[in-house]
């Protein structure tokens, strides 16, 4: 039996994962975006144009204009797609997929004009724009469809289907399919989940476990991102990612770094090894909000931070909650 599902579930599975919609009000045009504290709607040529448009002045907020302009022209931004690389309108940047857009515009910004409102960058949380909960618009046929089109390699007599029984959770391992952090989710909530929570060392471990006995080499999402400057790297179930070992992949750093030490009997902090500077840590980079969490081949499958518009396979585990209380069998 293949080990991939048949073209019509490839094809199911893009359309499911391409047709998110969002409600809300909205201005008059998609050429417009509201200001921060009112509902008066500008055009987006008026932003960060050095005259201020918005009463409440958030068209030309600093932070704002400083990511909104680059060595584009303004209102544009570079977009490295299809190995060419052209300057587009930000709101075009934003809206490209399969594949995306690969530039350095913070992806708050597309956050901002999905919302169809300004506020200050360090008040955007990443939530619809490919990074959050899904709207997916599907009928209980197509999902029943999709389902039987997958075959039945990846299933567990214990689990739904599209899972299998790892460490005392249904895991669905879905390395056919490549998708954004976003998208990755979507896919999840559609097949009864969500991407895949790190709680424990046991759970890691068995993971890690599974992955490599199964020669896996894919790429897969899992449920954490860099929410914004006050929360840091937090699961998407609101709890705080945990930084260092075992979890996050060993990383070189151009620049070295001392290391503390506290002691038990005193408290007392100081600088480790007489302050030797070292080069490798093991953490995420310090990145702008639009970093999800991967585990990655070349990492041997350790927590590395990616932009989450790139593309790799959900990892995702079953929420039902007949399925909490399982164990090994």
């Amino acid at each position: 039996m293949s080990q991939f599902p048949s073209v019509a579930g490839v094809v199911l599975l893009l359309l499911l994962l391409a047709c998110s919609c969002v409600t809300g009000e909205k201005c008059s045009t998609p050429e417009e975006v509201k200001c921060a504290s009112h509902h008066k709607c500008i055009p987006l040529r008026y932003v960060c144009d050095n005259d201020q448009d918005c009463d409440d002045h958030s068209d030309e907020d600093l932070h704002l204009c400083r990511a909104w302009r680059n060595d584009c022209s303004r209102g544009e931004v570079r977009c490295k797609r299809q190995g060419e690389s052209s300057c587009v309108s930000i709101p075009a940047y934003c809206r490209m997929q399969y594949p995306p857009c690969e530039g350095d515009l913070d992806l708050r910004i597309c956050q901002m004009l999905h919302n169809k409102q300004l506020q200050s960058l360090d008040s955007v949380v990443l939530t619809d724009y490919g990074l959050g909960d899904s709207n997916l618009g599907i009928t209980q046929q197509e999902k029943e469809e999709f389902l039987l089109a997958v075959n039945s390699t990846l299933q567990h007599p214990a689990c739904p289907p599209l899972y299998t029984l790892l460490d005392g959770a249904c895991l669905s391992v879905f390395y056919p399919g490549a998708v954004s952090w976003g998208e990755a989710r979507g896919f999840c909530k559609v097949i009864g989940g969500d991407l895949l929570t790190l709680n424990n060392v046991s759970q890691y471990t068995a993971l890690l476990t599974h992955l490599h006995h199964t020669r896996m080499t894919r790429d897969f999402w899992v449920g954490g991102r860099y929410v914004n400057h006050t929360q840091g790297w937090t699961w998407i179930n609101h709890a705080s990612i945990n930084l260092g070992s075992p979890y996050w992949a060993l990383r070189y750093e151009g620049t070295c770094q001392n290391r503390n030490v506290t002691s038990r009997k005193t408290g007392r902090t100081r600088l480790a090894n007489g302050g030797t500077c070292y080069h490798y840590q093991q953490a995420p980079h310090h990145h702008p909000v639009g970093w999800c969490v991967a585990l990655t081949y070349q990492h041997y499958y350790y927590m590395t931070d990616e932009d989450c518009i790139l593309r790799k396979s959900p990892l995702c585990v079953y929420t039902h909650e007949d399925i909490q209380q399982l164990t090994l069998i």
